[in-house]
């Protein structure tokens, strides 16, 4: 007769334990796919779109494949890059969202007036006909024209 019961103990006693399991099991299955939901969502980065503000030539260097120099002007949410863009006579792609180049320059905007926050010297200045106008320490550096 103390068999049967044991039987019957170890019976309940597995039954019990595969309960336990499943159901700690189901509990790191719900767990693991809360934590991939909270990864997900953490990895996604929002960016701030760019705007085109404006480009212009410089008509005075050319780069030492004898491409054309012109710089642009791009705004990413509150903050304002100018950037050098180079083409070719025939061919100047210009896009509405430039990507920011890695050799843009982040400015200070002051109205129609742009600082570099690296190089403090730097100074464009858009006039009322839409030229820039590019100063450094020494004073006017260059004077471009608007191409768009």
């Amino acid at each position: 007769m103390l068999v049967p019961i044991f039987v019957g103990y170890m019976k309940n006693a597995i039954i019990i334990m595969a309960v336990g399991a499943a159901i700690g099991i189901a509990s790191c299955k719900q767990h693991t796919i809360d934590n991939k939901a909270a990864v997900k969502q953490d990895s996604v980065v929002k960016t701030d779109s760019t705007h085109l503000i404006g480009v212009w030539l410089d008509e005075e260097i050319k780069t030492e494949k004898g491409e054309q120099v012109a710089y642009e002007l791009v705004s990413q949410g509150k903050k304002t890059f100018i950037q050098v863009i180079t083409f070719t006579e025939k061919k100047l792609n210009i896009d509405d969202n430039p990507a920011i180049a890695p050799g843009a320059s982040l400015l200070k905007t002051s109205g129609n007036k742009f600082v570099s926050l690296e190089r403090p010297n730097e100074i464009y200045m858009v006039d009322k006909s839409g030229e820039l106008f590019i100063y450094d320490e020494t004073g006017l550096v260059a004077k471009c024209k608007r191409l768009l």
